[in-house]
């Protein structure tokens, strides 16, 4: 008498989080739309990781982490590993450029997306991710507000203007003299909402801060704003047509938060407090669990302690 056969279950083949696997293993991929918004939304915000972009694109959370091991292994996208335990951090790919070019017209530039997110390092990607952990609150937000939308997004160093100015200086021997200073304004990020009918500024500057920076550094970067502000922008002379901005600092603390408004309020004593309005604080920890407060009343300025909203 035969024997009965043994069932037998063969689990498919885990594939590698962060190698990809050849040709033969490659999972069949046709580009879907939804591939598309994916492709997209991962280049709008440089770094990002897969929890965000399942708040991001519509439909189920576990699709759109199957989709994304498609497009890796596809090398549609990059997978980039930290050195910590957080999440997969995914960037555009090779063939995501080339699929950005050709269906939006983005200028590629000849560069070769995965050996540039390979030469950049952790601390950028984490300064980038910062950046990514706003814009990812302020979409969320928008989408609560029939009222508000985003105008426009453009990535750090999108925007740079040199600015020159004098400054008065301390001289060792308890003199003064005056000093020309040469520098440019990069934010990580410029953009602009509008409400209702009109535009709410006419641009908002993103600066995030992971308190690396000294407090000097950092003052002489708003500074840097200040007389931008003084020398392109108050007087209509700003190539760009900006008539009007604000500076949005974002920190990971709100310690931190409250030592970057003393120092920007002690450095513009000597202009008797002008400038003060044009730069806006506030602390991630206020909205990185609930997008909606990046709209809220949670920003301060130098000038006083009251709570403002970046919409009126």
């Amino acid at each position: 008498m035969p024997l009965p056969a043994l069932e037998t279950s063969i689990k498919p083949k885990r594939r590698p989080r962060y190698r990809r696997v050849g040709e033969r293993e490659r999972p069949a991929l046709t580009l879907t739309a939804r591939d598309r918004e994916l492709i997209k939304a991962i280049y709008d915000h440089r770094f990002v990781t897969s929890r965000q972009l399942q708040e991001l694109i519509p439909g189920s959370a576990q699709g759109v982490l199957r989709r994304l091991q498609k497009l890796f292994h596809h090398h549609y996208v990059d997978r980039l590993r930290l050195s910590n335990n957080s999440p997969i951090v995914y960037a555009t790919g090779n063939r995501g450029a080339d699929e950005l070019a050709q269906r939006y017209g983005i200028n590629r530039q000849k560069i070769e997306w995965t050996s540039k997110n390979r030469e950049v390092g952790e601390h950028y990607i984490h300064h980038s991710l910062m950046v990514t952990r706003f814009r990812h609150a302020l979409a969320l937000a928008l989408r609560e507000r029939s009222d508000a939308t985003m105008t426009f997004w453009e990535h750090s160093g999108s925007f740079k203007v040199p600015v020159s100015y004098e400054e008065t200086v301390r001289t060792p021997d308890g003199g003064e003299r005056t000093k020309m200073v040469e520098t440019a304004v990069i934010p990580d990020g410029f953009f602009a909402l509008s409400q209702g009918e009109r535009t709410v500024n006419t641009c908002l500057f993103l600066e995030a801060d992971r308190s690396t920076m000294t407090n000097a550094r950092y003052l002489a970067k708003l500074k840097g704003y200040y007389n931008y502000w003084r020398t392109h922008v108050r007087t209509g002379q700003d190539a760009s047509g900006i008539r009007g901005f604000r500076v949005l600092t974002i920190t990971l603390s709100h310690e931190r938060k409250e030592n970057l408004r003393t120092t920007t309020k002690k450095g513009f004593d000597k202009v008797d407090g002008r400038g003060l309005n044009l730069f806006w604080f506030a602390c991630e920890r206020d909205y990185q669990n609930t997008p909606h407060q990046v709209l809220a009343s949670i920003w301060q300025t130098p000038a006083d302690n009251t709570l403002r909203s970046i919409l009126i």
